[in-house]
């Protein structure tokens, strides 16, 4: 992917420029915001759910190792994760670096697996809350 910066524009991300670092992702719905050390407790709290487990072929881990996962997570230009948060469940509005907590339903991974293919990515959907 080119790297663009014009007016109005942020530079993209060198290396699986995907999303400007930082920036929000938003639908009709949902919004995905970048993985924050905030959401951390909530992700942690999800993936104790065996049936989450064993859909991701995951393991669990303690909130410590969750948190040093998420901080190798956010140095891999090769992986983007993003937090799903609803729209209809943000509080005040949608504030951009604001991490949202109250409004996470799941998360988006993006796998750049070809470094040399920037085209190409494997994503992994997760809605890790039921249905409210």
């Amino acid at each position: 992917m080119s790297k663009h910066a014009g007016k109005g524009e942020s530079e993209w991300e060198e290396v699986g420029g995907m999303v400007p670092v930082g920036r929000s992702l938003q639908g009709e719905k949902v919004i995905l915001v970048p993985y924050m050390r905030e959401h951390v407790p909530t992700y942690h709290r999800w993936m104790q759910d065996p049936a989450l487990l064993a859909a991701t072929a995951s393991e669990p881990l303690t909130l410590d190792q969750e948190y040093q996962v998420h901080g190798s997570w956010t140095q891999d230009p090769l992986k983007h994760t993003f937090i799903l948060l609803d729209k209809q469940l943000i509080q005040g509005g949608f504030v951009p670096g604001n991490p949202h907590v109250e409004a996470m339903v799941g998360d988006v991974n993006i796998y750049m697996n070809d470094p040399d293919d920037l085209h190409i990515a494997e994503i992994e959907i997760m809605i890790a809350e039921p249905t409210r």
